[in-house]
């Protein structure tokens, strides 16, 4: 499925849903990219997602990080009865720069980490 620049797919053979950005996009698009992720995720119950951020070289706006680490990732404590598990994949440039959004592990069960290499973040979303 593509929409707001992304391009979504669920592997139950993993289990795992990918998202994957195709390109930059507004605020509004990912934010909306990001409900469009947690519908496709609720639909199937998983809470192991890659977000392939690679094409996307943007730098996410202050408002965006704010509500995802205040309202979206909150949102996900207890969804799935597992913590979610968030593989961002980047380009090695975007790795060196400083992560933006910050959650709490008081207000969210959310693992996340970021990666370079696609076989790792699927060894961590297995793990």
């Amino acid at each position: 499925m593509t929409n707001h620049g992304l391009d979504l797919l669920h592997r139950p053979d993993l289990p795992v849903v990918i998202a994957r950005w195709q390109r930059a996009v507004t605020p509004t698009e990912l934010r909306a990219g990001y409900e469009s992720l947690l519908a496709t995720a609720d639909a199937v119950s998983c809470g192991r997602w890659l977000l392939d951020l690679r094409r996307r070289e943007d730098l996410t706006e202050p408002t965006v990080n704010t509500w995802f680490s205040t309202e979206f990732a909150p949102g996900l404590r207890g969804r799935y009865g597992e913590a979610v598990r968030l593989a961002f994949l980047v380009s090695p440039l975007r790795a060196a720069q400083p992560v933006m959004a910050i959650v709490s592990a008081t207000t969210t069960d959310c693992q996340i980490a970021t990666f370079t290499d696609e076989a790792a973040a699927y060894a961590w979303l297995a793990g």
